[in-house]
């Protein structure tokens, strides 16, 4: 009889039978779970209304019921706050919030919610209004001192991988906690997050799997992705880093297990770019792995199988973008993530003319270390058109920066972007690129195939070509040589020398051989951090080319000003923007970045550039354009300061 009522009817029906149940009553437990169906919807929003209304509930000022585009909409959030940009409700303090899960479920579920989970940091009247009493310690501790603690025990890890997984259990536990501290010790626990510490715990990720942490797409959910997407539980995804673990870091095909990848790049969008963490969403591409080991591995994760490629490859990831662009709207970013070079290509430029997608490994690499390049102008002079530019690696990073360096050449120098390339060289694994290997090369090589003999190695292309700037990209550990390092130096009072290459165990040099090497006048950056090195009784700081100087704040402004593309101009205003960072004082330590200290500030800034670039395109969607964007995008940062519930 019940099931022949209608859903909105079906739901009064049941919510009744539950009311009217008593607290030992299996009943009174249940979960109304949000879904697609109608009658689920309807369910969760009456249940809502009637845990809001039953004896006992405290009046509130507003009813969250404006769909499913937002947090506070999908998950039952009453606030009495202000819509920010991302159409939440922010709260403050004396605008206290009233969680779904704290109006329905038991104290100890909200324990077990990471996102309103706060530990011993409740108060006591949190505690008696969500019936917590006698389920924490009697203790009340402010958030300040539980970070405190909770650097204090990191510490004490002497095994970086160890450090990893304890960050990653935080997150799991206490949301607001884990970007506290990542935000407030950034310099300390980025290696950690990041690289080099996530190399190794792809390697190992089946050994160390706990809970899954984003969406894992293999060829068997071929024609059901979409149906998978709309598993995950966020509606409101804002960007999206997939990966298929073909070239992770410098550690090559690793699966499945390049999982690692996707979440360690979302933490830092909403650490460092204020992304908030609902509108993130890791996604890893299974099509197989050539890893043998991994293959043999009883604790491989992922599937079995030799890697698809040809059209079975294409298929899938035209599905992907499609039920992505479907499921989420136009206005979700894409990053694509350690692709290998022969895909990473391909997949960018046959995608981005008609989806909003970014490689970080090509174009945020590109950016970071154009910054990196227009900064060291401050120390040798002159202008990029000046230098002469040798790019040891020509895959997607290599060709990616040299690229856009040659669009900044042309930009600042007024001429075609053809004869910008001339003063660009690549040298890969048979040597350099010359106009005699082209019919042997990949086409993104070919327009850097300039007239010059053969050269077969590293060290005879410096003396050939003669560079002004050494950037290194092939993963070849140790490849830049005392002999490579003294040729550049002999050539150049203030060589520059970039060894991008991760993990540090693929770092074409170290900060303490490229400043002795080159008796301290290397201006020295690296992909790896490296410690400040003394040499004649100075002190250098190495400069760090990170990608996470970029994509954070370059992801912050796609979303602010609801870009609908990613044009090359929005990566050249993204790196222009971090190269001014670069102050007086930076220059007189020897810095050609600023410090990830001050990182989240970077980033509004960069996030105002890009969106700045976004709306002179007509690429913006979000109307009107903010008169301030640096403040704007700093008003909208996600903070993970703890919030007070009603």
């Amino acid at each position: 009889m019940v099931a022949s009522l209608p859903a909105a009817r079906r739901a009064r029906v049941l919510l009744c039978t539950l009311a009217r149940a008593s607290p030992e009553s299996p009943l009174y437990q249940l979960r109304v779970v949000a879904s697609r169906t109608a009658f689920r919807e309807t369910a969760r929003r009456c249940w809502l209304r009637w845990s809001l209304c039953r004896p006992g509930a405290r009046t509130v000022s507003g009813m969250a019921g404006r769909g499913e585009g937002n947090d506070a909409a999908t998950v039952g959030v009453v606030t009495g706050g202000v819509e920010d940009a991302y159409g939440e409700d922010r709260a403050t303090e004396d605008q206290p919030i009233t969680p779904w899960a704290v109006c329905v479920a038991s104290g100890h579920s909200l324990l077990r919610d990471p996102r309103h989970n706060k530990g011993l940091s409740f108060t006591e009247k949190e505690r008696d209004a969500h019936y917590l009493r006698g389920l924490l310690p009697p203790v009340v501790l402010p958030q300040e001192l539980q970070e405190k603690r909770l650097l204090q025990n990191m510490r004490q890890f002497p095994v970086p991988l160890q450090r990893y997984m304890a960050l990653m259990d935080l997150q799991e536990r206490n949301e607001r906690l884990f970007y506290k501290l990542l935000i407030d010790n950034v310099e300390e626990l980025l290696p950690v997050v990041y690289t080099p510490t996530v190399g190794e715990a792809c390697q190992k990720y089946g050994s160390i799997f706990r809970r899954p942490q984003g969406l894992y797409i293999s060829l068997k959910e071929k024609g059901r992705i979409l149906e998978v997407l709309r598993n995950w539980p966020e509606k409101s995804i804002q960007v999206v880093v997939v990966t298929d673990g073909e070239r992770i870091l410098g550690l090559g095909d690793l699966g499945c297990q390049g999982m690692g990848i996707p979440v360690g790049k979302l933490a830092l969008y909403t650490a460092l770019g204020g992304v908030r963490p609902s509108a993130c969403l890791p996604i890893t591409i299974d099509v197989g792995t050539n890893n043998e080991d991994l293959l043999k591995d009883e604790f491989y994760i992922g599937l079995r199988q030799k890697r698809a490629t040809g059209q079975e490859y294409s298929d899938l990831l035209n599905e992907f973008m499609d039920a992505v662009k479907q499921n989420y709207g136009q206005k979700v970013l894409v990053q694509f993530e350690d692709f290998a070079n022969h895909n990473a290509f391909t997949l960018l430029e046959k995608y981005r003319a008609n989806n909003l997608v970014f490689n970080d490994d090509i174009q945020g690499t590109a950016a970071v270390v154009l910054a990196g390049l227009i900064a060291g102008q401050k120390f040798v002079g002159g202008t990029l058109a000046d230098h002469t530019f040798l790019f040891f690696g020509a895959g997607e990073a290599g060709t990616g920066i040299a690229e856009l360096v040659a669009l900044e050449i042309s930009n600042q120098s007024k001429i075609p972007v053809e004869e910008a390339r001339k003063k660009i060289w690549l040298l890969d694994s048979k040597g350099l690129i010359v106009s005699s290997r082209k019919d042997s090369i990949q086409p993104f090589k070919k327009r850097y195939a300039h007239e010059h003999e053969p050269v077969k190695n590293l060290l005879d292309a410096v003396k050939a070509i003669k560079p002004t700037a050494l950037i290194g990209s092939a993963g070849v550990g140790q490849s830049f040589t005392k002999e490579v390092i003294e040729a550049m130096s002999s050539i150049n009072e203030r060589p520059i020398i970039l060894a991008l290459s991760n993990p540090t165990s693929q770092s074409e040099c170290t900060a303490e051989q490229a400043y002795s090497w080159s008796k301290g006048r290397a201006i020295f950056g690296s992909g790896s951090p490296f410690d400040p090195v003394k040499y004649n009784n100075k002190l250098f700081v190495p400069a760090q080319a990170n990608n996470a100087y970029i994509f954070p704040g370059f992801g912050l402004g796609v979303v602010i000003s609801g870009a609908i593309r990613v044009k090359d101009e929005m990566i050249l205003a993204a790196a222009e923007a971090l190269a001014d960072q670069v102050t007086p004082d930076h220059i007189d330590k020897g810095l050609i970045y600023p410090p990830f200290s001050c990182i989240r500030k970077i980033s509004a800034n960069i996030a105002a550039r890009v969106a700045a670039k976004a709306y002179d395109l007509g690429l913006a969607s979000h109307l009107l354009r903010p008169k301030d964007l640096v403040n704007y995008a700093e008003s909208c940062m996600y903070s993970p300061v703890y919030r007070s519930y009603r």
